[in-house]
């Protein structure tokens, strides 16, 4: 039923809070157009992060810098591709529903592509109507980043130039 409802979105926007394991918060707006493409734009760092099938872009507006890291076993690749299915690019150690201030189904997932056993996702997904609400990476160094999703608008146009990496002299 999850698969279903997020396989049937082929793009989505809207506003994200991000926390990593030092408890610092970011805000900016988020863009997903499957397969493979999403852009995290940031509110007050001059960081833009755009991804692709093969790699990780991070823009820095102020220096003009673009870092490019190879996407690898990033669990963002899999669960923008088509098609998704968890059972085939995961490890699915537990599906909960959780009662809380929102009423959510929570996946608890690890890359079958590794073994280390410190690296895992959660993803979150509202009962409502199934719409991915949030997730949480725990990376090989036992980082924690957090990314909540708001405001959120499915199958909307999104312009292909958004998506776009553009090298300033």
């Amino acid at each position: 039923m999850i698969e279903n409802n997020w396989n049937n979105i082929n793009t989505m926007s809207g506003r994200f809070e991000q926390i990593d394991t030092d408890d610092n918060i970011e805000n900016g707006n988020f863009y997903f157009d499957k397969p493979h493409k999403s852009k995290f734009s940031y509110d007050k760092k001059n960081e833009t992060i755009i991804t692709n099938r093969m790699l990780i872009h991070v823009l820095d507006e102020e220096g003009y810098q673009i870092d490019s890291y190879p996407i690898g076993n990033s669990p963002i690749k899999d669960i923008l591709s088509n098609n998704v299915d968890f059972g085939d690019i995961f490890n699915i150690t537990s599906i909960e529903e959780i009662f809380d201030k929102e009423n959510v189904y929570q996946i608890t997932t690890t890359n079958k592509d590794t073994n280390n056993s410190n690296e895992k996702v959660l993803f979150f997904f509202s009962m409502d109507d199934l719409t991915l609400k949030k997730w949480v990476i725990f990376d090989e160094f036992e980082n924690i980043t957090v990314l909540e999703f708001t405001n959120i608008k499915k199958n909307i146009s999104i312009g292909p130039n958004i998506f776009v990496v553009r090298y300033r002299h």
